[in-house]
């Protein structure tokens, strides 16, 4: 199983590298980004038709203390925004949301970096779902 798992990271990788490095807004860029959403979400489908039906109710897990993290992160991210806006956008101190973005976009390192924890959060609920079902079962 191991082995199954380091070889799909790097094909992953392989591919996350060549997406990256395609240009915007062409069928390739759009293929790119495409296919990875259709795997993920047919092993999604797949893995709920597997599935026994559950006998509990579903629940998203976690509480408010599994999501503050993210709580933070976001409302420091609308802090940054809402300075940066307030300061009209032309801060050479404070920068937009978006101007983070385009810089970190603007090299292939890093938009490989972005993409490949695009993957990583798309994919991530296929693997807990599986490993929940297995200690379920077990």
């Amino acid at each position: 199983m191991l082995p199954l798992a380091v070889a799909g990271a790097a094909g992953a990788a392989v591919c996350a590298w060549w997406a990256t490095g395609t240009r915007p807004f062409t069928l390739s860029a759009y293929l790119a980004v495409g296919v990875p959403v259709v795997l993920v979400g047919a092993g999604a489908l797949g893995q709920s038709a597997s599935s026994p039906v559950p006998t509990d109710p579903p629940t998203l897990g976690g509480g408010l203390w599994d999501t503050s993290p993210w709580i933070v992160i976001l409302a420091l991210a609308v802090g940054l925004e809402c300075a940066a806006l307030a300061l009209g956008g032309q801060s050479t101190d404070v920068p937009t949301l978006s101007t983070v973005v385009d810089h970190a976009l603007g090299r292939h390192a890093l938009r490989f970096l972005l993409f490949c924890g695009w993957l990583a959060v798309g994919f991530a609920p296929l693997v807990w779902g599986r490993s929940r079902r297995r200690s379920r079962a077990d």
